[in-house]
């Protein structure tokens, strides 16, 4: 991958789930955009049999998983994905609809989210939750802030479809050629940026 104005090899590292949607979903989208992936856990390649010259913790927002992926690959990313250039408007150009997010309560992640001055979110786990917005009422689309497919996707497609089945869930972020193209943008921004931490 010729990057930052240097060939390197780019690792993306992602937490890792026994989901075989979760895994192709991380496989597709790597080959898409020609990088490598590897996981923290659950899943291979494992970070220590992925050889790269940059490792990019690959993570919505802050929080205990992203943190370990920092302290495992000894890489840490500008921030994560919610601190990114011109996030926002990307987020915006998926609208209108509800966003919905999955993270810990972390106070970054959580300001990272209200910082982003969507009009309508909320969140898998934590308040406000989708269960709870969509038992008053159903928007017109949800927009899941997740990276794959697996089981938290597949979660809020549940609930969706359960509480307002006609509502519209769009597909997560390494599935959409948008996404796609956004993210080819900012790689040299990212590979700039991120730098080792110890």
């Amino acid at each position: 991958m010729y990057a930052g104005g240097v060939h390197a090899k780019i690792v993306i590292v992602l937490h890792g789930s026994r989901d075989s949607e979760y895994v192709d979903s991380v496989r597709h989208f790597a080959e898409r955009v020609g990088v490598l992936y590897a996981f923290v856990s659950l899943s291979r390649p494992s970070v220590n049999e992925a050889e790269g010259d940059v490792y990019i913790p690959l993570f919505i927002g802050y929080g205990k998983d992203y943190e370990r992926a920092v302290s495992i690959t000894g890489f840490e990313t500008p921030p994560p994905v919610l601190r990114w250039p011109r996030i926002k408007d990307f987020l915006i150009s998926l609208g209108p609809g509800l966003y919905v997010f999955h993270g810990d309560p972390d106070p970054r992640f959580l300001e990272d989210t209200n910082r982003l001055g969507l009009r309508d979110i909320a969140f898998l786990k934590i308040k406000p939750t989708l269960r709870d917005y969509m038992s008053s009422r159903c928007p017109g689309k949800v927009i899941p802030v997740v990276l794959t497919h697996g089981v938290i996707y597949r979660e809020i497609l549940r609930t969706v479809n359960e509480l307002c089945p006609g509502t519209e869930v769009v597909r997560p972020l390494f599935e959409l050629e948008t996404f796609i193209s956004y993210f080819r943008e900012k790689m040299s921004w990212l590979v700039r940026n991120t730098r080792p931490v110890r």
